[in-house]
């Protein structure tokens, strides 16, 4: 398969040891983040929107300003839908993702790592983050980096490895967003009442879409927030060592920069989006309109070894 023309020059990285979440994270996760934030005052809502505290970026939707939300907020607290707990959150922006980090570094005593004023990130700290693209896709290989394969396990598209349309899973029915729940392309026999899908099987039989490092859902389910902006002609003049991405986005034709996503989502095909290489600007967040609802993307976060 060609690159696409954002993918060239192929070029040579070296990438720092780094952990990363085996799964997207989860409406459960970001639930509790959003619940302690709320009792921390560092988040406020209005119009179903979650912001900061003190800042005009909007951290993620909830159900009362975008339907394909899985997270309720009463006034009070924040909830999540019944039998989503497991499902990736969606509805997500950049700065919630980076919000939710920072919270995960406080949380294991370590010190944030994002400026939440500017969307600044120190690289020098330990804290949890959004991964660089070179770090995405890394990770995204499994491995497999001698050939440069298509996607996380190999060349073949198996619709039964990860959550694409048409994969024909019990969750491809009902109300958006179409997502499974984080690491559901298992290898396993799934069944009805261990996971109330909306579809008719009884069952379900997967097959393992997990990759040489144990990363689930690299390909299909949701689109994953990564740290870098978005310019196509990056890979020309990116540095070999740990490279984080331009200092600023190319702006697209509404004369924005946007941040990059990685890994194609419930709603993408599995020929170009969910390819491991394929970068996509967030500007092309929605099917026709860029200011289409968010409700495939998410996010998972890094941790510097």
């Amino acid at each position: 398969m060609e690159h696409g023309n954002d993918e060239i020059p192929i070029h040579t990285v070296q990438i720092a040891g780094f952990y990363m979440a085996s799964t997207e994270t989860t409406n459960g996760q970001y639930c509790t983040f959003l619940n302690d934030a709320l009792s921390q005052g560092t988040i406020r809502v209005k119009d179903g929107v979650v912001y900061g505290r003190n800042g005009s970026e909007a951290y993620c939707d909830t159900e009362d300003s975008d339907s394909a939300s899985s997270i309720r907020f009463d006034g009070r607290q924040f909830t999540v839908e019944e039998n989503r707990e497991r499902h990736p959150v969606v509805c997500i922006r950049w700065f919630g993702a980076a919000a939710c980090c920072n919270w995960m570094s406080q949380q294991h005593g370590y010190q944030p790592c994002y400026d939440l004023a500017t969307g600044d990130c120190d690289f020098s700290r330990k804290g949890f983050r959004l991964p660089t693209e070179a770090e995405w896709e890394y990770a995204g290989r499994g491995g497999l980096y001698e050939t440069y394969y298509i996607f996380p396990w190999g060349n073949e598209a198996d619709l039964a490895k990860a959550n694409w349309p048409n994969s024909g899973d019990p969750f491809e029915t009902g109300l958006l967003p179409l997502t499974t729940p984080v690491g559901f392309y298992n290898g396993k026999l799934h069944r009805r009442e261990e996971f109330a899908w909306p579809g008719q099987q009884t069952s379900y039989q997967t097959h393992d879409g997990a990759n040489g490092y144990g990363l689930h859902d690299m390909a299909g389910n949701v689109w994953e927030w990564v740290g870098d902006w978005y310019d196509r002609q990056y890979y020309a003049n990116s540095p070999v060592d740990n490279p984080t991405g331009p200092e600023q986005g190319l702006p697209m034709r509404d004369g924005k920069p946007y941040r990059v996503l990685r890994g194609g989502s419930w709603y993408n095909g599995q020929y170009g989006h969910s390819r491991v290489s394929n970068r996509n600007p967030s500007y092309y967040r929605g099917p026709d309109d860029p200011n289409h609802s968010f409700y495939h993307i998410g996010f998972r976060p890094v941790l510097k070894d």
